[in-house]
C-alpha cells in the first residue's frame, strides 16, 4: 500500500503536475489523520473496556463482602437482643416481677461484641474506583454508617472490659475454676448466681448494667438501619453491573 502511494506521488512529480500533487498530498495527510483518529478511538475503547472489567471485578468482590456484612449484622442484632433480654429480666427481678430461679444466661452481661464488618476494611478505596456518582454516594453513606456502628461497638466493649468484668472480679462474683473445656466459654456457669443476686441489690452494679443496656440499644438500632442500607447497596450494585 505504501509503495502504491509512493508510485503515484513519483508519477505526479515526474509529469510536473503540481496542483494534482498538492491535492494528493492533502488527501494522503487526511488519510493519515483519519487513521490516527481511528487508532486512538480503538485504543480508548480498549482502555474503557479494561477499566469496566476491572470495575466489575472490584464490585463483584464488594458484593461478596456486603453479603458477609449482612450475616454479621444479623448476628449483632441477635446478640444485642439476647443480651437485652437478660438486662430486661434483671430489671424485672429488681421490680419483684421475676424470681431469681427464672434468670438464665447471666454470662451475657460480661460478653463483648466482636466487630466483623469487613466491606470498608477490605474495600477502603472503593468509592474512588467506581464511575457512577450515584453508586459512589451510596457506598460513602454505607461506609459512614459502618463508622457509626463500629464506634458504638467500641464504646460498648470498653464498658464491658473496663467496668463490668473488673467489677465481677473485684466482687468475687465469678465461679473460679469452672471447667470451660466441655461446654464452651459462654455456655459455662461463669457467674456465681447466689453472690451476684446479693450484689445486684446494690445500686453500683445496677448503674453499670443500665449503661451497658443503653449502649446495646444504640448498637441494635444502628445495626438494623445498616442492615437495610446493606440490602439496598447490594441491589444497587447488582443492577449497575447488569446494565
Amino acid at each position: 500500500m505504501i509503495k502504491f502511494f509512493r508510485r503515484i506521488r513519483f508519477d505526479l512529480m515526474e509529469k510536473n503536475k503540481t496542483v494534482k500533487y498538492f491535492k494528493y498530498a492533502i488527501g494522503e495527510i487526511l488519510l493519515v489523520v483519519i487513521g490516527i483518529i481511528i487508532a486512538l478511538q480503538i485504543n480508548n475503547w480498549n482502555e474503557d473496556r479494561k477499566e469496566k472489567l476491572k470495575e466489575e471485578e472490584i464490585l463483584s468482590y464488594a458484593i461478596e463482602n456486603l453479603r458477609s456484612d449482612s450475616l454479621s449484622l444479623v448476628n449483632i442484632i441477635d446478640n444485642a437482643n439476647a443480651m437485652l433480654q437478660v438486662q430486661n429480666d434483671l430489671i424485672s427481678l429488681s421490680q419483684g416481677k421475676m424470681e431469681e430461679s427464672e434468670m438464665t444466661n447471666l454470662n451475657a452481661i460480661r460478653k463483648s461484641e466482636p466487630n466483623q464488618i469487613i466491606t470498608k476494611k477490605n474495600n477502603l478505596d472503593l468509592p474512588n474506583k467506581v464511575r457512577s456518582q450515584t453508586l459512589k454516594k451510596s457506598i460513602l453513606a454505607y461506609f459512614l454508617r459502618t463508622d457509626g456502628l463500629e464506634f458504638t461497638i467500641t464504646n460498648y466493649n470498653e464498658l464491658i472490659e473496663q467496668k463490668v468484668r473488673p467489677f465481677l472480679g473485684q466482687k468475687k462474683l465469678l465461679n473460679y475454676g469452672v471447667d470451660l473445656s466441655t461446654r464452651g466459654l459462654f455456655n459455662s456457669n461463669l457467674i456465681n448466681t447466689a453472690r451476684f443476686f446479693l450484689e445486684f441489690k446494690n445500686e453500683e452494679i445496677q448503674q453499670i448494667l443500665f449503661e451497658s443496656s443503653v449502649k446495646l440499644h444504640i448498637i441494635k438500632n444502628n445495626a438494623e438501619r445498616m442492615l437495610g442500607e446493606n440490602a439496598a447497596l447490594i441491589t444497587l450494585i447488582t443492577n449497575y453491573l447488569d446494565k
